[in-house]
């Protein structure tokens, strides 16, 4: 039983090693509340990384309040850096991009967030990883 269970936690171990050395992290502090893919999180400072090691689209999003793992709609090679993009409607900050070293993770908006979007101008905010 002791052999099995020390086999057990060694292979647990192993996974969530790899696991994390595969993910490319941002620690980024969020002065606002925001939405990300219809979800609310709060203002805080969150790790953003990598949900599963095999898809570059998936995120965590690690707060001291609040814990998301979400899908980015697309993802684009060519723009890379560490920061967040946010896109400011009404009085609603929806997450647009996460820019990583490796490239852009693209958040689409909601038929209702495209329909409020309409007719306004565009307003985006950045914010540098630490």
């Amino acid at each position: 039983m002791k052999k099995l269970l020390a086999l057990l936690f060694t292979v647990g171990v192993t996974l969530c090693t790899a696991g994390t050395a595969n993910a490319e992290g941002l620690k980024v502090s969020i002065p606002f509340d925001f939405v990300v893919n219809g979800k609310t999180l709060p203002a805080s400072t969150y790790n953003v990384r990598e949900a599963l090691p095999n898809s570059q689209t998936s995120l965590f999003f690690l707060g001291d309040a609040a814990r998301l793992a979400t899908m980015a709609t697309s993802i684009d090679g060519t723009a890379t850096g560490s920061k967040l993009v946010f896109r400011r409607i009404g009085g609603e900050y929806l997450l647009s991009d996460v820019v990583t070293p490796t490239g852009t993770l693209h958040f689409a908006l909601s038929r209702k967030q495209t329909e409020r979007a309409q007719g306004t101008d565009p307003q985006f905010l950045t914010i540098s990883a630490d």
